[in-house]
């Protein structure tokens, strides 16, 4: 049992702090007068833990409020932190305990593609099929949202079979790869599309054409064979475009840029590629891309995207154009001939299709020489493709009845279920493939089915954490901990390592783990805890959840939107791979951005659509998490700024802190009404007037306020914008505020460095954020020692991502179900 409460505490915490959380005001759910000593009690633990870190943190009693005395500060620590190592010790481990989660779609996916070799073309990934998944304490990992009810099953069922098509064929491929080349030079030529050279952007030179306006396209020149469409994909699938391309710079030296576009449906499969054609016209050179592509696609065309406009409009040929419409259209033939005569007459061209005199000298702008367009496909890695050469391997190529059928799945379900499999296992799946070979399938197609089986058996859909007794401890096996490691590192089943070191009973060593972590680490396998820990933690999804209003952010395009999403990512990535400071996340002083950022933040010197480190000048305002534009747009509405959405953020994300829910009645910051003209601010203060929201917004409004210089796209402000801020006299903006735990600050830059000050709460909370990711369960009071243990190692370790990982992976828990 615990020790009881040192017998001051719990008085000295009514006197200070009754009045907020007694009877008659529970703010934060919490009731000082409720509490008990048993910390076996989950509920009452996790209470008396958010009390410990409260009052270390200077957070309670609030700012205002007489402190509590030293002693009790450092007596209520010391018996939380004691008491909880007291029940860990002594919880008992000798009950049979075995864990089950199902994996989500995204772990689904990346399993079938690393068991079976398998790449998914556009619109056959089962995470196009599956549903999205439930989430728990911000990740779709955890137990208690993956649910797995009779509609999903449906899903997982028809996603086996498609799989199992795919994987095992009969004969060659329906469609051959084809290379299918458009030269350009026979554009002029074409019936169909020769007009487009009779402009002046577009000009046929020798083996090729010019473009310095407006685009080509292959219309039926381009097409599979035999095919009558357009399309140059016959069936889903990876694709190689090539195009070949030189250039010559204008007067100024700007280079062209241009864009392979495919005619599509959907607005994400339109783009093939854009580049910069940095090649000279005279030594044009291949720009190459492999994409998946489908069947509802139709020409390709190529454009200039920094196009020169050779043509002018001109009022009184466009009036001619427009008035020949109208009698046209009354049947006034007579009438519609005289004024096309008069056009003409005239010398009016109308509908932009005068030359510009002042641009006759073509040279003078950025051209394109275009060589050939090619297009090769469907391309498949090997026929028939390894997942049939894998499974089939261990048998003849005449291979028929059911001991051959046995020697396929006692080498795949091992994998596939990611554990030793027993005699009964095996022979339950066998027993489907001999019901179907006996109903006169073929033996490809009776193994299809078998294999169906096997993707939608529990042993696959869900990660089931095995144990083994050591001294009437439990642990779990060591196939348990090979799944455990490479489901949080990696989203998928463990290799061919992690298998032969399970076989081997290496990974119960904690050395052994911290070897297998650096060695995973190092994999190009590691990018998937990029996008899934590091997305969902940083809620990048969210980023984009409001578009900014286009009249009053016209700097905002696409490319900035995609570039806003990706900056954390790249950031996180960065920090991860390169050993660099968590601390990072609250101040650095650089960034990891692409050209379009580096315009968004004033940024000189940098070109090119890839990531890349980037140091700050000492002046820049930019550096760690909370200067990222995505982060701003996502706390805004697209208009105007929301301060409390930004400091929802900045608790949640930093500090693993969200608010409670608002009361029903507390309403929002509404913006403002005809005659008003009051800041974000302004208005906050307002809001904070409603007793149901004063005690909440006192803790929160100092992180989002912080943030108000940045506007809703992210760019920095020194005066409101947006909604109806406009001209001169545009209020300043004031990012001063108080902290909770009392201190100050003046701006923005003096608010990190109070973040700063907080670093240790922030390692405890990215700790907890990892370990729910890596367990796939909520943080629990017995995790205590294990958080406080990982934050000392990272801290020691120069607050590393890696060092956390290791601390979390080569410790008891990691191995305790």
């Amino acid at each position: 049992m615990a020790a009881e409460i040192p017998p001051n505490v719990l008085p000295a915490l009514k006197a200070h702090c009754l009045g907020c959380h007694g009877p008659d005001a529970a703010e934060a759910n919490l009731r000082i007068d409720l509490l008990t000593s048993d910390l076996a009690d989950r509920e009452n633990a996790l209470k008396w833990i958010e009390i410990r870190n409260a009052i270390n943190l200077g957070e309670m009693p609030p700012d205002g409020e007489s402190p509590l005395p030293i002693e009790i500060l450092s007596q209520t620590s010391e018996w939380v932190s004691q008491s909880l190592k007291q029940i860990e010790r002594s919880r008992s481990r000798s009950d049979e305990q075995t864990m089950l989660r199902r994996l989500n779609r995204h772990e689904y996916t990346h399993t079938i593609s690393d068991l079976l070799s398998m790449k998914f073309p556009s619109g056959e990934s089962p995470l196009n099929t599956l549903p999205p998944d439930g989430t728990a304490e911000g990740f779709d990992k955890v137990s208690s949202a993956l649910m797995l009810d009779p509609s999903l099953m449906t899903h997982y069922y028809h996603v086996a079979r498609h799989i199992a098509e795919r994987a095992i064929v009969d004969g060659p491929p329906e469609y051959p790869t084809e290379t299918m080349r458009l030269e350009l030079e026979k554009i002029p030529d074409s019936h169909a599309i020769g007009y487009l050279v009779t402009r002046l952007g577009l000009n046929p030179v020798p083996d090729g054409l010019e473009l310095i306006e407006g685009g080509t396209r292959s219309f039926g020149m381009l097409r599979y064979p035999g095919r009558k469409d357009n399309n140059v994909a016959p069936t889903n699938g990876f694709y190689r475009f090539t195009i070949r391309a030189g250039a010559s710079p204008g007067k100024d030296g700007e280079v062209p840029r241009i864009r392979l576009r495919h005619d599509h449906p959907d607005d994400s499969m339109q783009t093939i590629m854009e580049f910069d054609v940095t090649a000279a016209w005279d030594n044009p050179k291949e720009q190459t891309v492999v994409i998946p592509r489908d069947t509802l696609g139709g020409e390709v065309k190529v454009e200039i995207l920094n196009e020169t406009k050779l043509y002018m409009g001109q009022r009184p040929g466009e009036d001619f154009m427009r008035r020949i419409g109208e009698v046209g259209s009354q049947q006034n033939f007579q009438e519609s001939l005289r004024l096309a005569g008069r056009k003409i007459a005239e010398g009016w061209g109308g509908d932009r299709s005068t030359p510009d005199p002042e641009k006759l000298d073509l040279t003078e702008f950025p051209r394109v020489f275009l060589d050939y367009l090619e297009v090769e496909g469907p391309l498949y890695d090997q026929w028939p493709p390894k997942s049939h050469t894998t499974l089939f391997s261990v048998v003849e190529p005449a291979a028929k009845d059911l001991d051959d059928a046995k020697k396929i799945f006692a080498q795949f379900l091992p994998r596939a279920w990611r554990r030793p499999v027993e005699p009964s296992e095996l022979a339950s799946i066998l027993n489907v493939v001999q019901t179907e070979l006996d109903n006169g399938e073929s033996f490809h197609e009776a193994i299809r089915v078998g294999l169906t089986a096997s993707l939608t058996s529990p042993n696959f859909l869900y990660l089931i954490e095995h144990t083994t007794s050591d001294n009437d401890t439990k642990h779990l096996n060591d196939h348990a901990i090979a799944n455990r490691l490479s489901y949080f590192l990696w989203s998928s089943m463990p290799d061919e390592e992690l298998f032969r070191a399970a076989q081997a009973g290496e990974l119960a060593a904690p050395s052994n783990r911290r070897e297998q972590v650096d060695r995973m680490l190092a994999d190009p396998k590691i990018e998937r805890l990029v996008e899934s820990f590091a997305g969902q933690w940083l809620q990048t999804n969210t980023f984009l959840d409001f578009t900014p209003d286009p009249h009053l952010y016209r700097d905002y395009d696409d490319a900035l939107a995609e570039a806003v999403a990706r900056e954390p990512l790249e950031f996180f990535r960065e920090i991860l791979l390169h050993d660099r400071s968590v601390l990072n996340f609250l101040n650095s002083d650089f960034i990891v951005i692409n050209e379009r950022l580096a315009e968004h933040y004033e940024l000189d010197g940098i070109t090119g659509d890839h990531y890349r480190v980037v140091p700050l000048p000492q002046t820049s305002v930019r550096g760690g998490l909370l200067a990222m534009a995505g982060v701003h747009q996502a706390g805004s509405d697209g208009i105007r700024t929301k301060p409390v959405s930004r400091a929802v953020y900045v608790r949640e994300v930093l500090f693993n802190n969200p608010p409670d829910p608002p009361p029903p009645n507390a309403g929002e910051v509404e913006p403002n009404i005809r005659g008003e003209n009051l800041t974000v601010r302004e208005r906050l203060v307002q809001h904070q007037q409603i007793d149901a929201c004063a005690s909440c917004h006192r803790s929160l409004a100092p992180y989002g306020l912080a943030l108000e210089n940045f506007n809703v796209i992210g760019a920095w402000r020194e005066a409101q914008d947006g909604e109806n801020f406009r001209g001169r006299n545009r209020p300043p903006i004031d990012a001063s505020g108080r902290l909770p735990n009392g201190n100050e600050f003046a701006d923005f830059r003096e608010f990190r460095q109070q973040l700063l000050l907080q670093s240790d709460r922030f390692r405890r909370a990215l700790a907890e954020k990892l370990l729910i990711y890596a367990f796939g369960r909520p943080v629990d009071p017995a995790d205590d020692a294990l958080l406080s243990q990982a934050v000392n190692d990272m801290k020691a370790q120069g607050d590393t991502l890696r060092a956390l990982i290791q601390s979390i992976v080569s410790s008891e828990a990691f191995i305790t179900p």
